[in-house]
């Protein structure tokens, strides 16, 4: 007999269910992997809950980790895979608008299912394939429809970081807020202020990373949520406009919608929104901190933002791009930003190019003027001093001092005239152009490149 709700996942799962049924004991998956098999999507993780205590499901496995006792979740080992085994629960009261003040253990798939937060989440497959389906999950599926269980206040009160939740759900699946959950959020959108940065970052980039962010910057500057971060955000970003206002109403260029999602990778749709919004590359970095980014992505973000601002006139148009002077700009917004920063706004900028009205942030772009600047980035011999062909201690023999301070901005020089390709990047013709600008040095005081 087949199963209408099940993947081979669960199937390898299924001595797992065994074990705990063969005890006396309850057990089915629940969570994301049941909303995702009953809405036909590849499964990533498999959790499963039980009406077995932690102390017994640890006692029925050989393998297992205490991962989450107080939550009642432990990671069984099995078979090369790990499963998240939770016992059946119910929650306190939320003191926080976060966290429950306890939890205590049941014995019921029922009570357990109804703490959950949205319809599509709170479903079940036994080990038989039958869908446990008590609050109309897999109908919201279907309609393609973000509802909470029961009260969407109480929701949303109890754990004010669900309302983020909704929104990247409502994006990453192309579903829609149900009205009652989407006034919810607007009555309870100031809890927001009770969750952790961090959280509230992994949602957005979980967002970010899906296959609508264009449809998630749309629900959060309708919702107001990002306006009562714990800790505020630039206002460009907290408040951006929404699809229906108008630029000339808000000051703020539209955003970018169905474009952003055309760009593959994450960083790159985070600089475009940052670039469409027209936020300056400190107000840029003020925001990725305060949504705690690891400081390596926050500032390769913060690098395509820069490029932006220093190179977007020369993507006007082929003319722009071919002045000899546009060389030159280019040359240090490479050298300033990265080579991997001006990659990736070329990247950005190209997608952004090809759409209607083809301007980014304000700025106009030509697909043939970015075509050039890619051809320029592509033929620079070098862009780190680490490319070279001379180091700090070739210079300092040459010259006859010790590497420091002088033979650092000496490598600066001699890297701006290579990769404009006034000077090719060979050890000898280097050297001699350090000797060469020493000796200027030496006799005015100052550089010349």
């Amino acid at each position: 007999m087949s199963k209408p709700y099940w993947d081979v996942g669960m199937e390898r799962a299924l001595p797992v269910l065994g074990t705990l049924q063969a005890a006396g004991y309850e057990a089915v998956f629940v969570g994301g992997c049941v909303r995702d098999v009953a809405a036909g999507r590849s499964l990533k993780d498999i959790d499963i809950a039980t009406s077995a205590t932690p102390d017994i499901v640890m006692s029925l496995f050989e393998r297992t980790v205490p991962t989450g006792l107080a939550h009642g979740t432990v990671t069984v080992l099995a078979e090369g895979e790990s499963y998240e085994v939770t016992t059946f629960r119910t929650e306190e009261e939320y003191e926080d608008h976060r966290r429950p003040s306890g939890v205590s253990f049941i014995a019921n798939l029922e009570g357990d299912l109804l703490r959950r937060d949205f319809t599509m989440n709170a479903m079940a497959i036994r080990a038989d394939g039958s869908l446990v389906d008590l609050y109309g999950g897999l109908n919201d599926i279907r309609k393609g429809i973000v509802r909470c269980v029961g009260d969407a206040d109480a929701r949303f009160r109890e754990d004010a970081l669900r309302m983020v939740r909704a929104v990247r759900f409502a994006s990453t699946f192309g579903y829609s807020i149900a009205v009652s959950a989407w006034r919810a959020i607007a009555r309870n959108r100031e809890l927001l202020r009770h969750v952790a940065m961090e959280r509230v970052s992994a949602e957005l980039d979980k967002m970010m990373d899906g296959a609508g962010p264009h449809r998630g910057v749309v629900w959060l500057a309708g919702s107001g949520l990002l306006a009562h971060t714990r800790e505020p955000l630039p206002l460009g970003f907290a408040a951006p406009p929404t699809a229906r206002r108008r630029s000339e109403e808000s000051g703020v260029p539209p955003l970018p919608l169905a474009t952003l999602a055309r760009l593959q990778s994450r960083d790159d749709r985070w600089a475009a929104v940052f670039l469409a919004l027209r936020l300056t590359p400190d107000e840029a970095e003020e925001t990725l901190q305060r949504l705690r980014f690891p400081i390596r992505r926050a500032a390769a973000i913060r690098a395509v933002v820069r490029v932006h601002g220093a190179a977007a006139a020369l993507a006007a148009g082929e003319e722009a791009a071919a002045q000899p002077s546009a060389a030159a700009v280019w040359v240090d917004a490479v050298l300033s930003a990265g080579a991997e920063a001006a990659a990736a706004w070329l990247r950005v900028a190209r997608v952004f190019a090809d759409a209607d009205g083809g301007t980014l942030g304000g700025a106009p772009l030509s697909p043939r003027g970015l075509g050039l600047l890619a051809e320029r980035l592509a033929a620079m011999p070098c862009t780190t001093v680490r490319e070279l062909a001379v180091g700090g201690d070739d210079l300092a023999k040459r010259l006859g001092v010790k590497p420091g301070p002088r033979t650092g901005e000496l490598l600066q020089a001699l890297l701006r005239a290579a990769a404009s390709g006034r000077m090719p990047n060979e050890r000898e013709a280097l050297l001699a152009l350090a000797q060469f600008m020493e000796e200027e040095r030496m006799n005015d005081g100052s550089y010349t490149s």
